[in-house]
């Protein structure tokens, strides 16, 4: 951001909030990304057998609800759910597009964009949201549209309209800090 300043450059980021990103886990991409890094044998059948079949039940004080399988996510509390859980998400990063830059830390995710004009960079940043987008949707996680938020970074001391960058059809929220 320093060299953004420094060229008196705009820079959009965007800070993406997944919603019930490890209950909302594609079992089915676990395994398939698995494959992708060329894992076979004893390890995906493992982990198939981990993610298959699981039963959950939910006490409201003395009473038990019914059995219901767990159709996806990974298991809260298990020590290997972080782990498939950022084996799914780490691909995120290849929706980016060449020119920005992205951040993951385990489910939180961050855009930027920096341009000399703000308009071109509002249009890139949608232009890379919209990829993000496609790939979050392919992959069975969701975006949340009311806690997701957008910066811009500015040295310049004209007063500039708010970017209107749209999530899901929603503007996403620009925020001072």
């Amino acid at each position: 951001m320093r060299n953004a300043f420094a060229k008196k450059e705009h820079v959009l980021a965007i800070f993406f909030d997944l919603e019930k990103a490890y209950d909302t886990t594609w079992k089915h991409g676990i395994l398939s990304d698995l494959y992708d890094l060329d894992f076979r044998g004893h390890l995906p059948t493992f982990i198939d057998g981990f993610l298959s079949h699981r039963l959950f039940q939910v006490r409201a004080g003395s009473t038990l609800s019914d059995t219901y399988e767990q159709e996806m996510g990974v298991p809260q509390g298990s020590i290997l759910s972080p782990v498939l859980f950022s084996l799914k998400i780490n691909n995120i990063v290849k929706s980016v597009l060449k020119g920005s830059e992205a951040s993951l830390f385990v489910d939180d995710f961050a855009l930027c964009i920096r341009a000399k004009f703000l308009p071109h960079a509002q249009r890139l940043m949608q232009l890379c949201v919209n990829s993000v987008q496609d790939w979050i949707s392919n992959n069975g996680f969701k975006f949340s549209t009311s806690k997701t938020v957008c910066m811009h970074f500015c040295n310049q001391r004209n007063h500039f309209a708010e970017p209107t960058i749209l999530l899901d059809k929603t503007p996403i929220k620009v925020v001072p800090e």
